[in-house]
């Protein structure tokens, strides 16, 4: 494992000075050289870094003679966007310059590579102090040559090198020396959730963790979520928050969850094997998140209100055109009674995992927020049919039976997990203000999957046909 460190830095005297320097502390390391503004941010947004020296008077391209601080400034702010977990030392011709309390504003002490002690994410040292640099930059590659102590244990994954990063952070921070890495099917947020477990020198186990990897917007938003919402359900069914590890990884981030142990297997994977024991997963998971139902008052609203919890007017109506959904206007128009709370907002059956007890733990909290009641299970039962599933194949339903999907006995002809279909079916119907509450949830569900390239949209159409037959019938 190689540390990475970009310099930035026009004058080839201190290019020369800073490598030596570098080279003479930190063994193997790639030392990639910027010497302008442009360069430096391109790179910034292409390559990973775990350290990065910032002369702030370069200029905006090589070889230029407009150099200014501004351009430094400009790069600093930018690699803040781009690579928020690198740690930046800038170079300064003196530190009372007025823009350092700028930068200081964006300093942190953390322990960014599990050392046992904080350091700051951005520091700073006079120019005419170069050769304290390698001292500097010295503790800093030392402390990310130590994290290839951690013996990783790739199954079925490859990790990017900020991946790699922060699992070997988070195992050095609970003293593990060994850590199996695992993927857990991604939802469609972008962020990519592994399941760890970590053992220590004698080959202990020590913890298992579910570690959710994404931008640190989208880390610090699910931390928010669960931070508001998710400590409001019982601990013993929703994985407790371990760590955020924001530093140390460039421009990844991540979010880690305690999991207890035995829970390895999805409710997609159990689908279609063993229909009874989905069905036992989805009753599991229904009482795990029943307490963001408890209590809520009944709302009348229509069903274009619940349709932009997911989905805002402007992509509605590119989808309503696209797909010729000229009744869309006004069935939205329509009101009916809703139970609105707290939903999870992306329960396919990979983000509930499943124990050989046939207990549930929910996990993926990148989505929760308000919703209808009905949603959830909603959602868990059409993600059966058209994310993509180890267990079902494209056999079931058929095109006629999705437009009868208002009809159970109908519709779950020839289905290899018609128990695991009621219970989601029962699920909502049983949380929902009425079963129009459920026809509203299921539509927007359905909408939001036709903007996705992937989705079988013949069958997302029938079934909103099925889904308005079902209103009908209320």
């Amino acid at each position: 494992m190689r540390p990475r460190v970009l310099i930035v830095e026009d004058e080839e005297d201190f290019v020369q000075e800073l490598m030596a320097s570098i080279s003479e502390v930190a063994g193997n390391v790639d030392i990639i050289v910027a010497r302008c503004r442009d360069d430096a941010c391109q790179l910034l947004g292409e390559q990973f870094f775990d350290f990065a020296i910032l002369d702030l008077n370069i200029p905006t391209q090589d070889g230029a003679l407009d150099i200014s601080p501004d351009h430094g400034k400009y790069v600093f702010h930018h690699a803040r966007l781009a690579a928020p977990g690198t740690k930046i030392l800038v170079l300064t011709g003196s530190p009372s310059d007025d823009f350092i309390a700028d930068m200081l504003s964006q300093k942190h002490d953390a322990d960014i590579w599990s050392q046992g002690a904080k350091v700051g994410t951005v520091e700073f040292l006079r120019k005419i102090d170069l050769i304290q640099v390698g001292g500097i930059i010295g503790r800093a590659l030392s402390a990310i040559h130590s994290l290839s102590e951690i013996e990783l244990e790739l199954v079925g994954v490859n990790l990017q090198t900020g991946e790699d990063r922060l699992v070997r952070i988070f195992a050095k921070k609970f003293g593990a020396a060994r850590c199996v890495v695992s993927l857990i099917s991604p939802g469609r947020s972008g962020a990519v959730p592994f399941r760890l477990q970590l053992f220590d020198v004698n080959g202990t186990p020590i913890q298992v963790a579910v570690a959710k990897l994404a931008s640190l917007v989208k880390v610090m938003d699910e931390n928010a979520r669960y931070e508001q919402h998710v400590v409001l359900l019982d601990p013993a069914s929703t994985p407790r928050k371990m760590v955020t590890l924001e530093f140390g990884a460039g421009a990844t981030a991540g979010i880690f969850y305690q999991l207890a142990d035995g829970y390895s297997q999805s409710l997609f994977a159990t689908l279609g094997i063993d229909d009874a024991r989905s069905e036992s997963a989805v009753n599991s998971a229904a009482t795990a998140l029943s307490r963001w139902a408890q209590g809520n008052a009944q709302v009348r609203q229509s069903i274009g209100t619940v349709r932009r919890s997911w989905l805002d007017d402007r992509i509605a109506g590119e989808l309503f055109a696209s797909f010729n959904l000229e009744w869309a206007p006004e069935f939205e128009a329509r009101e009916v009674q809703t139970r609105p709370c707290c939903v999870h907002g992306d329960l396919h059956g990979e983000n509930i995992l499943v124990s050989a007890e046939d207990r549930s733990v929910v996990i993926d909290y990148g989505d929760v927020r308000q919703g209808v009641a009905s949603y959830d299970p909603v959602t868990l039962e059409l993600s059966a049919v058209l994310q993509t599933n180890p267990t079902l194949s494209d056999a079931w339903p058929t095109l006629e039976q999705c437009h009868s999907w208002n009809d159970l006995d109908i519709y779950l002809v020839g289905s290899p997990a018609p128990r695991f279909v009621r219970a989601c079916r029962a699920w909502g119907e049983s949380r929902a203000a009425g079963r129009r509450e459920v026809a509203a949830a299921a539509y927007s569900y359905l909408l939001r999957q036709l903007k996705y390239e992937d989705t079988n949209k013949e069958r997302i159409l029938a079934l909103m046909a099925g889904v308005r037959a079902y209103m009908a019938a209320t």
